[in-house]
């Protein structure tokens, strides 16, 4: 799934796994067996990143510390980094089920989240979950990222919240999700530089420290080895300043082909982010819209307890901001195993 940001940045790069994760997601099924179930993910990705507001984490580095105008277009900057991730689950029996763990998706938004929660199965309403969302290790951005003329600092970009989810609304193939996150900026320090001359109020305006709310909305369809998943995300930004403060929206389309040991995923995307008012940098908004397209394939290892499968994903994806210092564009690939284990 896509997870809409404030930045265009981490907007584009979500999408580098929006195609990966529909394959291992749980969350539309429980287990009619009670026990642990889950998988494991081992593997590796690479992504080159051209964005002046995201610096990595502390696992990928995509930094460019020092820029010479707020007027510049973005540099491009790469990275290797692991993927240790997956989901255990625990079947009551009832239709109750509990779950914990994260998805390859947080991996590539750069903010690694977890997920602790707990889903139930009721005939002809549909399958009902709520989750905490915490940062196992949060995104990292410049404390001051209109810095000119000296490297830049940056400084974690925690985010903590919660996300109900409906599957199969009212036995449909609708399904519904609602995420609101707390969003907590370490140090703050946009627009300080007193090259900018911004005066006190103005500097207020570049907050990022504040809430996101998203609204999901989705379909899926299946017929045999075919799956079709429109999707509309609405959301708002809720920042403390008003020039980082947004309204949201993505539509995405996922189509997948599975057959015999090969499964097959693609997904485009569109999305679109409306700012409050104007960046006192610029004094103007910085509204962005953009789009995605992503494939990834997925292979069954007949190695060991037959458990095991081979994946690999490739995304290309575009921001295009009204100021250039805001563009952002994003290429990402991942490889790798998942190992089922227990009895979905």
């Amino acid at each position: 799934m896509i997870s809409t940001r404030q930045t265009g940045s981490l907007l584009i790069a979500a999408a580098v796994a929006c195609t990966v994760t529909p394959a291992f997601a749980a969350d539309d099924r429980i287990s009619a067996q009670s026990g642990f179930y889950g998988n494991v993910l081992f593997g590796g990705g690479y992504i080159d990143l051209e964005s002046n507001l995201v610096s990595g984490n502390q696992l990928i580095d995509v930094k460019d510390s020092s820029i010479q105008s707020v007027n510049q277009s973005p540099d491009s900057n790469d990275d290797a980094f692991p993927i240790i991730s997956g989901e255990v689950n625990y079947a009551f029996g009832n239709r109750w089920e509990a779950f914990f763990g994260g998805s390859l998706e947080d991996y590539v938004t750069l903010d690694f989240n977890t997920r602790l929660g707990i889903r139930k199965q009721w005939d002809q309403v549909g399958i009902m979950g709520v989750s905490l969302l915490f940062s196992g290790l949060p995104a990292e951005v410049w404390e001051d990222p209109y810095l000119v003329g000296t490297p830049r600092s940056d400084t974690d970009r925690d985010s903590s919240g919660l996300r109900l989810d409906w599957w199969r609304i009212l036995d449909s193939n609708f399904y519904l999700q609602l995420v609101t996150r707390e969003i907590d900026i370490d140090n703050e320090a946009s627009g300080t530089d007193p090259a900018l001359g911004l005066t006190p109020d103005e500097i207020l305006l570049l907050r990022r420290d504040g809430d996101d709310r998203r609204i999901r909305l989705g379909y899926r369809w299946t017929d045999g080895p075919h799956t079709l998943q429109p999707e509309i995300t609405i959301g708002e930004d809720d920042r403390d300043g008003g020039a980082v403060a947004a309204d949201t929206t993505a539509v995405q389309l996922t189509y997948s082909y599975g057959a015999n040991e090969w499964r097959w995923v693609s997904t485009a995307q569109y999305f679109n982010t409306d700012y409050d008012a104007a960046n006192p940098v610029y004094d103007r908004r910085t509204d962005s819209d953009g789009y995605a397209l992503s494939v990834a394939a997925f292979r069954k290892l007949h190695i060991g307890d037959n458990n095991w499968n081979a994946f690999g994903s490739m995304t290309y994806a575009d921001s295009d901001s009204d100021v250039d210092f805001h563009d952002a564009t994003a290429f990402g690939v991942t490889v790798g195993v998942a190992y089922f284990f227990g009895n979905p």
